[in-house]
């Protein structure tokens, strides 16, 4: 059965947290923008960023982090609207720059609930929270920024669990429709989408009920998040005249239990969960999805999920074959061979490694050396260290395997700062975030690491 054709086809490329979309320059992301839009997307995204940083409109430094980084989405969005793609802002109701946080209207926290908060009903934070919306859609109006929608998430970050804030999800939704008044001065005919991410079953049928109630034909679009190794949203209902889209995590390959997320072990690869996604949202009545990306890494799942949902290709083989023609320079007789060398990665921990690496020195003679190349390179040296490292005990961490683990963190620090070019990371892609199995007893052993941080379900 072929793939359908997907109408809306957007890469969300959230630059934050040291990711490469925020390390890139704006030539090399507008050059990689192009290579997104090649491969068929026709809408790009990026989130409003607060973590870590003070409020650039009201700072007098020009070298402040905040500014750098806002200046740089601006040319993002400037360089995908030349290239005909549509925009789409992302953005979180209440979460705030540092700077704008006191103790009297902080946001309570609580199980799905982090970050920068303030609560919304609290006035003065309600105040905050206008005068943040009106800097950020006022401002890229003003550079020549046009927004066709804005996708709201209702959590991580955001969310405030006061009693006045309760239901969380109608005062999101109610603060979302005053914030689109703002968003519509400034960007004619943009369209509120909502972003499903977290979201209960309960909390979708209060939200379908206030649109009928209180906003009937309002919110145009819902992201329907889709959980981790599943391939379908689940079949809630949605309010009228809204449109179903996907939210498609491509930052991990086809078993979600790897650990192969977020550029830990390089190159991520999902040739079975991607196929089967587009079928599953088809399904489901989605007339589009919005991939999640957080970095360069996933570059195989953007040319499969794009390639897969434009129509470009019918199958992952097939795109794959032109993935290695357009980026290895390979000749059209190997092309077949690179992606039959691809396609069983979509699980590190069954990729034969002896095959692996004869057919690597094989294919590898005749390309050209670009870091599309390096993360797969990397990706065989980390998972070949990973499997002698083993999962040993507190008391099995010999000399020789403790020699394994330094060289497992070298490699990873040569994929991250020498392929990647990232410089400091936060959040998800610190090396303590979704480490190696035996990252524990290691760290136990050598007492000096950090310990390993778990991150909430669906992250």
């Amino acid at each position: 059965m072929s793939t359908p054709i997907f109408p809306i086809r957007e890469c969300y490329c959230p630059a934050h947290f040291g990711n490469a979309y925020e390390a890139m320059w704006p030539r090399e992301m507008a050059a990689y923008l192009g290579e997104m839009k090649w491969w068929g997307f026709n809408r790009y995204g990026d989130w409003i960023t607060t973590t870590d940083v003070c409020n650039p409109f009201t700072s007098d430094a020009f070298w402040d982090l905040a500014k750098e980084q806002l200046d740089r989405k601006k040319k993002a969005f400037l360089a995908a609207q030349e290239l005909g793609l549509a925009l789409n802002l992302i953005v979180t109701p209440n979460h705030v720059y540092l700077d704008q946080l006191r103790p009297h209207y902080a946001a309570v926290k609580g199980p799905r609930i982090q970050g920068q908060l303030i609560c919304p009903s609290h006035d003065e934070a309600r105040k905050i929270i206008r005068e943040n919306f009106e800097h950020w859609f006022g401002s890229f109006a003003a550079s020549g920024i046009r927004l066709s929608a804005f996708t709201a998430f209702a959590y991580d970050y955001g969310a405030c669990g006061c009693e006045k804030c309760k239901p969380w999800i109608l005062t999101f939704a109610r603060l979302m429709k005053e914030i689109h008044a703002i968003a519509e001065k400034h960007h004619p005919g943009i369209e509120p989408w909502f972003c499903s991410w977290w979201w209960t079953t309960e909390e979708h049928a209060l939200l379908n009920d206030w649109a009928a109630k209180e906003a009937p034909g309002w919110l145009k679009a819902i992201t329907l998040h889709i959980e981790y190794g599943q391939t379908k949203f689940k079949d809630v209902p949605v309010p009228a005249g809204c449109r179903k889209l996907a939210f498609v995590h491509i930052g991990y390959g086809d078993n979600k239990d790897a650990r192969d997320i977020y550029a830990k072990w390089g190159a991520v690869i999902a040739p079975t969960r991607i196929p089967a996604t587009l079928a599953g949202i088809a399904e489901r009545g989605a007339d589009g999805f919005q991939a999640y990306s957080e970095g360069v890494f996933d570059d195989c799942n953007k040319a499969l999920l794009a390639g897969l949902g434009s129509g470009q290709y019918k199958e992952p083989a097939h795109a794959l074959r032109h993935y290695a023609k357009r980026y290895f320079g390979t000749p059209p007789n190997m092309a077949d061979r690179w992606a039959d060398w691809m396609l069983p990665w979509g699980d590190r921990t069954k990729a034969n490694l002896r095959v692996a690496r004869f057919q690597w020195d094989q294919l590898s003679r005749t390309v050209k050396p670009t870091w599309r190349l390096a993360h797969w390179r990397c990706k065989m040296e980390l998972e070949s260290l990973d499997r002698q490292i083993g999962q040993p005990k507190d008391d099995e961490w010999t000399p020789e395997k403790l020699k394994l683990a330094d060289k497992f963190w070298s490699e990873q620090e040569y994929l991250q700062r020498n392929i990647y070019k990232l410089g400091p990371v936060r959040h998800v892609f610190t090396p303590k975030f979704m480490p190696p199995f035996w990252y524990d007893s290691w760290q136990r052993k050598v007492q000096s690491a950090p310990k390993q941080q778990q991150m909430q379900k669906e992250a």
